[in-house]
């Protein structure tokens, strides 16, 4: 099981997103990002792969073409220099894991 321990408080944007940084079990970074109900997380590509998993809620993410809806303990890898962005369904959290190469 995941468990994130946070390193920072959460920083509040103004597009319904709130973030903070921390660690999860092996000491890995991660980010933990909280959504209100219909926010965009905007589309961006990253040069590593990432693993998103849900802590809470139901999102809808694009990656590359393809879109995929994830729910509550589910996870979605994103693949290195990929675009990808979501749309929160229904309020929630996600933790971002960068996955080095």
């Amino acid at each position: 099981m995941l468990k994130f321990k946070a390193e920072t408080p959460f920083a509040f944007l103004d597009n319904g997103l709130a973030r903070r940084e921390g660690r999860i079990n092996d000491q890995t970074p991660a980010t933990e990002v909280k959504f209100s109900a219909g926010t965009f997380g905007q589309l961006q590509k990253r040069p590593y792969s990432q693993q998103i998993y849900v802590i809470s809620g139901e999102f809808e993410f694009t990656v590359a073409n393809d879109i995929h809806t994830v729910f509550a303990g589910e996870t979605l890898q994103i693949p290195a220099a990929t675009p990808f962005g979501c749309f929160c369904l229904v309020a929630g959290s996600l933790l971002e894991i960068p996955q080095p190469a």
